[in-house]
């Protein structure tokens, strides 16, 4: 099924029908007014999905490696290509690591850390440099 449009009659406003987007058809004149100029009006319809992630930092007066920092939001899956619900929190000055991620379709729960972030090794950036994902 094509998309519809509509038409009028550009002089007095008579709705004169609708057509297949892929169809034109003749300009015969308004049965109201006699003029032959029209005005074709298409619907679209669709459906928008705003996601968002807020990331944050916190550090000491001065500068330095920040002593808290996470993500929270949603974020792609890399294996799944699916969107999930990301929390991580990196507190440095507690020794803490925290990741809970799940799917936003099902709620299932995908990966859920919480450990000592000293205990946190070989995941993600914490991998040593002589790793490779290969």
């Amino acid at each position: 099924m094509g998309q519809l449009v509509t038409v009028k009659c550009s002089a007095c406003g008579a709705a004169l029908g609708e057509f297949d987007a892929g169809m034109q058809p003749l300009p015969t004149p308004c049965p109201r007014c006699g003029s032959t100029a029209r005005t074709y009006g298409v619907a679209l319809e669709g459906t928008v999905t705003l996601r968002s992630i807020l990331g944050f930092k916190a550090r000491h007066p001065g500068g330095g490696r920040p002593f808290v920092e996470g993500k929270v939001g949603d974020n792609v899956h890399r294996k799944t290509g699916r969107w999930m619900r990301l929390e991580r929190i990196i507190d440095r000055a507690r020794d803490w690591y925290r990741e809970h991620i799940s799917d936003r379709a099902t709620g299932d729960v995908v990966r859920h850390v919480e450990e000592p972030l000293s205990h946190h090794r070989d995941h993600g950036s914490a991998k040593r440099p002589d790793e490779s994902d290969g």
